[in-house]
């Protein structure tokens, strides 16, 4: 017997030993990590939602300074972090949360490969996930990305071809499953307000690829519409003028155009005049934020040439290894190094799987795989681009390459036509 045989054999047989390990593995060290890093917060966007959700439970009013009304930030995160300060949690407890969150994606992304995929992909797509520290780093900041990545596994989860157990077109008992998909996207969009773009692509793939019935994905479109028209509405009887999600919009979108605006900049940008001017207007949130969105477009207008190369610039750059981080205390090379060794052989095994799609075909549920990850690198292009914007997509990476390296362990025990799907 060879290796591989050893090998495929013991991964079959303890299976569920190994995923209940790795369940296991990440609440540990999800506890560990989160009472080590304690109530201090490394990065500025950390304490701003923070802040928000601490004003949301104790004074009912979105605000960053507690007294004006605010719609910077995302409305979703803050909002959920909020219910449980509201319930007495503290700042360990609310990191924890994100490591729930990440057991609840593994479990996810388990149970998808071993529906969709051949022979071992599950087991093997819950090891890539352990070996991937960046997911565990992230998830222990006060940032959304975490729980996006669950709330986009559950949505893929939901949304499988026609031959799965809940296709969005279902009938019957699975009739619900475009109601939930709806509040998914409405979630989603409410904690990456980009993600609206998203759910354009998701409904083309549905009427298009899946070919489900227009009914079905209207339900999709107008529940999450719905879900975030209310906060617009919020936020326009604040304000008195239009905020779609929120106001700090304008000010990414800057950040990512602009003559100053370098592909792996991120935040370090000088935009110090753009910022004087609206200071000097007086401007108030909203106001700042749509002058900042109106100076950004009249950069690419203005500048069509600099500006389409700089969109594939950061375009190359959402597959970086490395960015240039605005707290500087946190880059270390030694952090830059284990990247590149961890996300490096995930990025080239998802390049292999496409350029091999001819010789070993691409269903449609891979392709949708394929198709909102690559979906994501071009929605970012638009602003900034940045690692911790990409995890949340990083799982479907994570799901193709799981399938592609399933095909080096036949073993199935998912369906009997699996050998098939991929001739």
């Amino acid at each position: 017997m060879t290796f591989t045989e050893r090998l495929q054999l013991f991964l079959k047989k303890n299976e569920k030993r190994i995923l209940s390990a790795i369940i296991a593995y990440i609440l540990l060290f999800g506890f560990c990590y989160s009472l080590y890093l304690g109530s201090n917060f490394r990065f500025i966007d950390e304490k701003d939602y923070y802040t928000i959700a601490r004003n949301i439970a104790f004074t009912f009013q979105r605000s960053l300074d507690g007294i004006h009304p605010s719609a910077y930030h995302c409305p979703g995160y803050p909002f959920f972090l909020s219910i449980f300060l509201f319930l007495g949690a503290n700042v360990i407890f609310l990191r924890f949360l994100n490591f729930l969150a990440l057991a609840l994606s593994v479990c996810l992304l388990y149970r998808i490969l071993k529906e969709e995929a051949p022979g071992l992909s599950g087991i093997i797509g819950c090891l890539l996930v352990v070996c991937y520290p960046v997911l565990f780093y992230t998830a222990g900041m006060l940032y959304p990305q975490t729980i996006t990545g669950t709330l986009l596994l559950g949505i893929v989860y939901l949304s499988r071809p026609p031959h799965r157990s809940s296709p969005p077109g279902g009938e019957g008992k699975n009739g619900r499953v475009p109601w939930i998909i709806g509040l998914l996207f409405g979630t989603l969009i409410l904690f990456v307000p980009a993600m609206v773009l998203l759910l354009g692509v998701f409904l083309l793939w549905l009427l298009f690829i899946e070919k489900v019935r227009i009914k079905n994905a209207v339900i999709i479109a107008v529940l999450a519409l719905c879900m975030v028209g209310c906060w617009t509405l919020r936020n326009y009887l604040v304000f008195k003028s239009f905020v779609f999600v929120n106001s700090n919009s304008g000010l990414v979108l800057l950040l990512g155009n602009s003559e100053n605006t370098r592909p792996n900049a991120g935040v370090n940008v000088d935009i110090s005049k753009y910022v004087q001017e609206a200071d000097r207007l007086g401007l108030n949130e909203a106001n700042r934020d749509r002058y900042y969105q109106k100076q950004a477009l009249e950069f690419i207008r203005n500048n069509k040439v600099k500006a389409f190369k700089l969109y594939f610039l950061k375009l190359w750059n959402y597959f970086n290894y490395r960015n240039e981080l605005g707290t500087k205390a946190e880059a270390a090379r030694w952090k830059d190094i284990l990247m590149l060794m961890t996300w490096g052989p995930l990025l080239a095994l998802f390049l292999a799987r496409l350029i091999l799609a001819g010789r070993f075909k691409v269903d449609r549920f891979e392709g949708l795989l394929i198709l909102l990850y690559l979906a994501g690198a071009f929605i970012h292009a638009l602003f900034l681009t940045r690692i911790r914007y990409r995890l949340p997509f990083d799982f479907l990476l994570i799901m193709v390459v799981a399938m592609f390296l399933g095909r080096g362990f036949p073993i199935t025990n998912n369906r009997s036509d699996e050998s098939d799907r991929y001739k």
